[in-house]
């Protein structure tokens, strides 16, 4: 019997209040998918208000929490502890522990969707150098329980792909920013209203900046590309900005400039001592670390020749008007109260 093309095809999305999450949401509803959510109850849903998003509520720590919607086509599971501070425990419950709940659920279930794309990073790969591919590495960020966690899940994935026969994915995002983005932007850009200098040294490095948007035109490329399964692709902009150039495009949307630039050499011993701060006081959370100064004061990229050739990637690279997009959100939010 033929499908019913009145039929939407279901797509689910785990950590769908989040960054990635509701902007997949928002993406996906556009091209006509029917789209459900998973949100714990106690989330901010505030990025999903006005979005018919069918909300499931459940946490990924406890599977007996949720169940999968019937005849699912798709999962996008973009649900994850995200920071270059978390703890082992943190990352391994946060960030492998739930992919390996979130797969033990869809094969219990026994129907298997046509596509799972799991989010990843790019740091598991490295960092620092240009054109870093699983070719052409960088120097490992496994000193982080994040990268370590990120890819011991990748592992898991494949493996998976090849003993049980899942259609996975993998994608692995550069920087990712955009609006709805509380982990990075919004403190960027309240930093720039208070007149912190956010440019340390001159900022001329490039870094893997991947716009929201691009990332989502992967994930929708993913879905639909048999070739794909099993592999695992990296998503930036085609062409990434400096860090100077994506710092003084926020400054500038809120009508700042930044006069002063501090001094690498500065910025590395305040990141120090904040560390030490929080080795003397755990419960201090520090806004500098040595690897965050490392990387905006050198130079990373990615080869998405792959991605581009294989998915047929085209990225949008207008990051002007993405800042202003990102800019507009935070705005936005600050009115509305969400930011303060």
């Amino acid at each position: 019997m033929a499908a019913n093309p009145l039929l939407k095809e279901k797509v689910f999305i785990t950590g769908a209040n989040g960054f990635i999450g509701s902007n997949l949401c928002g993406c996906f509803l556009a091209k006509g998918y029917e789209v459900y959510g998973l949100v714990r109850k106690t989330s901010d849903l505030h990025f999903l208000e006005g979005l018919p998003v069918k909300v499931v509520y459940g946490d990924l720590r406890d599977p007996q929490s949720f169940d999968l919607p019937a005849d699912l086509d798709y999962v996008v599971h973009a649900a994850s502890v995200v920071s270059d501070q978390a703890s082992e425990a943190e990352c391994e419950a946060g960030v492998y522990g739930m992919t390996v709940n979130l797969i033990q659920k869809i094969l219990d279930k026994g129907t298997r969707p046509r596509r799972i794309v799991y989010i990843s990073s790019t740091l598991t790969l490295g960092y620092l150098g240009t054109d870093l591919s699983e070719e052409n590495p960088g120097r490992p960020a496994d000193f982080m329980p994040y990268t370590r966690a990120k890819k011991k899940t990748e592992a898991y994935l494949l493996e998976k792909a090849k003993s049980a026969g899942l259609p996975v994915v993998i994608l692995r995002p550069g920087d990712t920013y955009g609006p709805n983005d509380r982990t990075t932007c919004d403190k960027i850009l309240r930093s720039a209203e208070r007149g912190v200098p956010v440019i340390v040294g001159r900022g001329r490095h490039r870094f893997a900046y991947c716009y929201i948007g691009n990332l989502c035109q992967a994930v929708d490329l993913a879905l639909g590309n048999d070739q794909a399964v099993g592999k695992a692709y990296t998503v930036t902009n085609g062409i990434v900005p400096s860090w100077r150039e994506f710092f003084s495009g926020l400054q500038r949307g809120i009508g700042k400039k930044q006069r002063l630039y501090v001094p690498v050499l500065f910025a590395r011993l305040a990141a120090s001592g904040q560390e030490l701060w929080k080795k003397l006081s755990p419960g201090f959370h520090p806004e500098l670390s040595r690897y965050r100064i490392r990387r905006i004061t050198t130079e990373t990229t990615y080869d998405i020749s792959r991605t581009v050739a294989e998915l047929g990637y085209r990225p949008d690279n207008d990051t002007e008007k993405q800042i202003q997009a990102i800019v507009d959100w935070y705005l936005e939010e600050r009115k509305k109260g969400y930011i303060k």
